[in-house]
């Protein structure tokens, strides 16, 4: 079937694409999501089928707040959570209604690129905090705003993903957990979380959030169930406080169209309710784990040519960077000659990264083709 007028994901023939960062569709819970959406119909009736409740349907938003509790320890308040349409309507929200025109913007460098593009939608100037494998640079981090203040700029928020990062793979350190709670409450800045591959973890369980552990005020969580459920529910929610969570929901966007995702968000909450959105969280981590541990294997041997990476504990991504000299464009082609595709690490960047990279996704093949393209991979630039 043609699925080019219905899908964002583009196959190519004959192509291993390791560029896209989305689910394997046969991996979605069609049955539960099906049974589900029948569920909630014989409860809910046309509630379903009109406009919602602005900070969105209380029942899901009391649910996530139980599951917050039970896994990090800290539960918001109804007051404190509001439902969205996704980590990207978030971001987009939260830069509509809380950013002013010639705000600055910082961001991790590398950063998930398509957020850069959301946030270079706005008014704003973006500039990148270099990070490596302990999360950001927090000393750069400190001097940037240091640079901002003496300008006269005003520093909007931090834009940061500290658990497993778009596009490298790792958290931030406890040690540089500690570092930004310094220098949050001696600056004041503010903090945009983006935290959607929180329950998509292989090995340890994560650190709890900067919103679960920095004071209430200086962090705007961003949750969602794209990774944890599917993303063509385009559901996700804000933790923030009570302040900055009636702002968003008092938008006009909202007070005219109504909560967002209002449908969806009643499927959900049977799903939450029911008990299969454990298991479905469950199977993830079980299944993405395996992929992951499949790709990391197969490229082991490029460590001996110079090849650097950090094995990702969690999320998508292996983040791979190339030896000095080595060109991602040229590595890219050659790779493409034999039919794997990934994404450069320039795409990721905001300023120079000082190295170059490449981003390979695991979540869309088997270990058995991922096993397959890491030996290609190896062979192609290993000479």
């Amino acid at each position: 079937m043609d699925y080019s007028q219905i899908l964002q994901l583009q196959l190519r023939p004959n192509i291993i694409d390791l560029g896209w960062g989305h689910p394997d569709m046969q991996l979605l819970p069609h049955a539960q999501i099906q049974s589900a959406t029948n569920a909630a119909l014989h409860r809910w009736g046309g509630v379903m089928l009109t406009y919602g409740i602005d900070h969105g349907v209380g029942p899901l938003r009391e649910q996530i707040a139980d599951w917050i509790a039970q896994h990090e320890q800290v539960r918001p308040q109804l007051g404190e959570i509001m439902l969205s349409a996704g980590n990207s309507q978030a971001l987009a929200h939260i830069c509509t209604m809380l950013t002013q025109p010639g705000d600055v913007i910082l961001v991790e460098n590398p950063s998930y690129h398509l957020a850069l593009r959301i946030l270079r939608d706005a008014p704003v100037v973006i500039r990148g905090i270099p990070c490596d494998h302990e999360g950001v640079d927090v000393d750069a981090l400190s001097a940037v705003l240091t640079e901002c203040q003496q300008a006269g700029q005003r520093v909007a928020f931090f834009y940061t993903i500290p658990t497993f990062q778009n596009p490298t793979g790792t958290s931030l350190s406890p040690a540089r957990r500690q570092q930004l709670a310094q220098v949050v409450a001696e600056r004041g800045l503010r903090i945009v979380e983006d935290d959607v591959y929180r329950e998509l973890w292989y090995e340890h369980v994560p650190a709890p959030s900067l919103w679960a552990t920095l004071p209430r005020g200086t962090v705007i969580r961003l949750g969602s169930f794209a990774k944890s459920l599917a993303p063509g529910l385009r559901l996700g929610y804000i933790t923030a406080d009570v302040a900055t969570i009636q702002r968003l929901a008092g938008s006009g966007l909202l007070d005219s169209g109504g909560g967002i995702a209002h449908f969806q968000s009643l499927i959900v909450s049977e799903i939450m309710a029911n008990g299969d959105f454990a298991d479905i969280v469950s199977l993830y981590r079980q299944r993405y784990g395996a992929r992951c541990h499949a790709l990391h294997a197969a490229l082991l041997p490029l460590q001996a040519h110079g090849y650097q990476w950090y094995r990702p504990t969690g999320g998508y991504f292996l983040w791979m960077r190339l030896p000095a000299g080595r060109d991602e464009q040229q590595s890219l082609a050659q790779l493409e000659a034999r039919g794997i595709s990934a994404l450069p690490g320039q795409l990721f960047s905001q300023g120079p990264l000082g190295y170059t990279a490449l981003r390979f996704s695991f979540s869309l093949y088997d270990e058995a083709t991922l096993g397959h393209a890491g030996a290609v991979i190896v062979d192609t630039l290993s000479n």
